[in-house]
């Protein structure tokens, strides 16, 4: 929600004022996100200069009150950030969302924040690279954390709290979010698909009484169908939606899917075709070399140019089925998670990776009101939305919606029973509820690694990789995977997150002056 360059003395500075984007104070800058559903607050009568920046469906924390404010510990109070200047002192508190990620960088006495990493690269560029992050990252087991890739970079994590002082920063996790742990059975008489219309209509209001433009990402599947269908209950314009279509049979059944919903709704479908933006495809962001986060999703090139697509068509807020998985999910006494996946799987992995196996679960944050998977998707996906001038809302994630599925008995969130039955009383058909194959990007993902990354492996193997240099891959591994991958009938999918992962940090490194 902002991005800042802040000296550690600018609260000795009397006054911020206004400059064209921005406040100003001496060299100091705080640059918000400037959008309809956004509210900025700053305060300096006391002395101390305060910012609060808060969501649509943020209670309201009037700055007299924000020294009592300690990153929404009230669950309702939505996406916020609390920033406090004061001399000699920097404090940053987050609220719950994590809508964006808060990256925060020291340059001597400066401390730099940012919701998009790339600003911060002239100071990656001189960090060396964190042992356990890129071990998570090769290995797929990704972990919600303060850790970035790199060691002098942090990410403010949800209710966490940054001070900067002459000491250095320092940030300290919250204590763990208090969850319902066990199901309940039902009342007699209780109604959960009507509950959860009402949940959703409740968590819908505040964006769409911001009067802001509403899109809506749909998939074809039960999870976007359900925003879809709460927004048009509720809404009193006709929605929008943007789409990814897959090639093939299961492309086909997904269209029909996608006619069927905007039909019931009302919407307007706008879809793209995947495949003419898979994974390191010419004309992606990966392939051009701009600077872009190692971490982005698999799918980027393709999530990109939706979101572009969203942004011409004049959408200001899009809704998302993030979340819906992660709600309806067993708890791990209920069904087991699957083991995970072998490091024989990875062969390529190098003795630095290889050691920090055993530290890949270090520093991780405690329990989060949202889910944590939740909030990793948020930081690899929203950004994409957001620098196209679109704030990102999975109606999935509001509070009392989160609490409410927490009590659910298992068969009903079991195979998300609760959507079916909510989307059937709306009127769907069973290619809709009950699809014989559900959409998913497997195919996808194998005509990327095929048409695109294995040339592209072949290409930085002989250039000489990054990660191998740092021995986090044995390129020789590397290059008989990639050779063997030539004559099978099926690319390793893992090599996707080597090749996301390299060609993402080889885009930080060139020089460049740091952003203004």
């Amino acid at each position: 929600m902002l991005s800042f360059r802040l000296a550690l003395n600018a609260g000795i500075v009397p006054a911020w004022c206004w400059d064209t984007d921005r406040w100003r104070c001496g060299e100091s800058w705080i640059r918000p996100v400037v959008h309809p559903a956004l509210r900025h607050d700053i305060d300096g009568r006391s002395g101390v200069t305060t910012i609060v920046v808060r969501d649509a469906a943020a209670q309201p924390t009037p700055p007299e009150a924000t020294n009592h404010y300690r990153g929404a510990g009230d669950a309702e109070r939505g996406d916020a950030l609390l920033l406090r200047i004061e001399p000699g002192r920097i404090t940053l508190t987050s609220g719950i969302g994590g809508t964006v990620p808060l990256y925060l960088a020291l340059d001597g006495n400066i401390l730099h924040g940012t919701w998009h990493l790339p600003a911060l690269r002239h100071l990656t560029r001189r960090s060396g690279l964190l042992d356990r992050a890129v071990t998570r990252a090769l290995t797929r087991r990704h972990r919600y954390s303060s850790d970035t890739l790199f060691t002098g970079v942090t990410m403010l994590t949800e209710r966490a709290t940054a001070t900067f002082t002459a000491a250095g920063l320092n940030t300290v996790y919250p204590a763990p979010a208090r969850h319902v742990t066990r199901a309940r059975a039902l009342r007699p008489g209780v109604d959960s698909a009507a509950a959860l219309a009402h949940l959703l209509a409740d968590g819908l209001r505040p964006w769409q009484d911001t009067g802001a433009a509403l899109g809506l990402e749909l998939s074809g599947g039960l999870d976007s169908a359900t925003v879809a269908v709460a927004a048009r209950t509720t809404a009193s314009i006709p929605l929008r939606s943007f789409g990814l279509i897959v090639d093939g049979a299961l492309g086909a059944e997904q269209h029909r899917r996608r006619i069927a919903i905007a039909r019931q709704v009302g919407a307007v479908d706008d879809i793209l075709r995947a495949h003419d933006h898979a994974p390191f495809c010419k004309n992606g962001i990966r392939a051009s070399g701009t600077a872009h986060d190692p971490r982005g999703e698999f799918y980027r090139e393709a999530f990109e140019a939706l979101a572009d697509r969203a942004a011409r068509g004049g959408v200001e807020i899009m809704l998302t089925g993030n979340g819906g998985d992660e709600i309806m999910a067993p708890r791990i006494d209920e069904l087991p998670p699957p083991p995970p996946q072998p490091l024989t799987e990875i062969p390529w992995l190098g003795p630095r990776a290889r050691e920090a196996v055993a530290t890949i679960d270090d520093n991780l944050a405690p329990s989060a009101v949202l889910p944590t998977p939740t909030l990793m998707s948020f930081a690899i996906h929203h950004p994409a939305y957001v620098r196209s001038g679109i704030w990102p809302v999975a109606p999935f994630t509001h509070p009392p919606l989160i609490r409410f599925a927490e009590q659910l008995p298992l068969e009903l969130r079991r195979n998300k029973k609760l959507y079916r039955d909510f989307l059937t009383r709306a009127g769907l058909p069973p290619l809709v509820t009950h699809p014989r194959r559900t959409e998913h990007f497997r195919d996808l993902m194998q005509h990327g690694l095929r048409h695109n990354g294995l040339p592209l492996a072949e290409r930085l193997l002989a250039d000489g990789m990054l990660l191998a240099d740092h021995g986090f891959i044995d390129p020789d591994a590397l290059r008989r995977t990639v050779q063997h991958a030539h004559q099978s009938a099926t690319v390793p999918s893992v090599l996707c997150d080597t090749l996301v992962l390299e060609v993402g940090l080889r885009s930080l490194q060139a020089p460049t002056a740091p952003a203004a």
